[in-house]
């Protein structure tokens, strides 16, 4: 259910205007320029690690870049939005960014676990579904479901523009709130099936791996794999606390507490993300792999069991 709006209102709403301000409150124009100013940074930083050999490095660094140029755009359009917060269009284009740009931040992660397999001999045995298999049907539930909660704030600026006009909204707020609510759950629900891959990953990898053509794992491999899995495991779990606000917030209903309390997006969406963003950029994939094997050997990325010499 959604709570009553305590906001500014709008007398007199002008063309793409509505009467009140769809976040509950005027967006800070310093949080903004903070996320606009450290998430291009992110954007430098994982556009100079694409200059990397390996198709694999190259995937993984562009979609932190394209993301990170998403969040960009966002928090612009929540700048404009400070000095005009009644218009609606710089609403939907800021919440569709920001709610989107983390499906590639999550993509990013999914195919880490393939440039795990490819980077350490015998780490397919770690997990109980193939690397291929897991980017399909992640990045598939996470594109269906982000595709839902983008409708959902849609037709919530849709809602309001048409109450602004005295008209009687097709979608209600609310009805467009538990769309949006769905798509979240479901979203939620994915990615902790994704965590429980991952946390069994974990636990296989605490003794040393072997495959067909190797012996077991130096100490050195090991270590570097068990911290290359950790570092995703704690950028993902930051993605995870960003995804559980949305969810929480959605569930209080349109202007409730956490929906119209800026500090809690400051703290909640901005900061787990660019967090995670900045652990990747100081602890890229590259960093475990090539110190993967004491002999002074790298295993290719680009191509699952071909070592080449550094």
């Amino acid at each position: 259910m959604s709570a009553e709006y305590t906001g500014p209102r709008n007398p007199n709403p002008g063309p793409g205007e509505a009467s009140i301000v769809i976040y509950g409150y005027v967006p800070s124009v310093a949080l903004a320029v903070v996320a606009v100013i450290t998430f291009f940074a992110t954007f430098v930083a994982n556009a100079w690690y694409m200059r990397s050999k390996g198709k694999g490095y190259r995937s993984f660094h562009g979609l932190l870049a394209f993301g990170s140029l998403m969040e960009c755009g966002g928090y612009a359009a929540r700048i404009y939005n400070s000095y005009r917060p009644y218009v609606v269009t710089p609403f939907i284009v800021q919440y569709f960014l920001i709610v989107v740009a983390p499906v590639l931040f999550t993509a990013a992660i999914y195919l880490s676990l393939t440039l795990l397999v490819q980077g350490f001999h015998g780490a397919d045995r770690l997990l109980i579904l193939r690397p291929k298999i897991v980017l399909a049907i992640f990045i598939t539930a996470d594109t269906v479901t982000t595709g839902i909660q983008v409708a959902g704030a849609a037709l919530i600026g849709v809602s309001q523009s048409t109450i602004a006009r005295r008209e009687t909204p097709k979608v209600t707020s609310a009805t467009a709130n538990n769309i949006l609510l769905a798509g979240l759950a479901i979203q939620t629900a994915s990615f902790l099936i994704f965590l429980t891959i991952l946390l069994v990953a974990i636990s296989r990898a605490r003794t040393p791996i072997t495959s067909h053509e190797t012996s077991p794992t130096s100490p050195l491999q090991t270590t570097q794999l068990r911290r290359f899995l950790w570092v995703i495991l704690g950028t993902s779990l930051l993605i995870l606390l960003r995804t559980v606000f949305r969810l929480a917030e959605t569930a209080q209903g349109f202007f409730g507490y956490a929906s119209s309390h800026e500090y809690l997006f400051g703290i909640l969406e901005y900061t787990p993300v660019i967090v995670a963003l900045i652990i990747w950029i100081a602890l890229p994939p590259r960093r475990f792999i090539r110190a993967s094997d004491s002999s002074g050997t790298l295993v290719s990325p680009a191509k699952e069991g071909v070592v080449v010499h550094s």
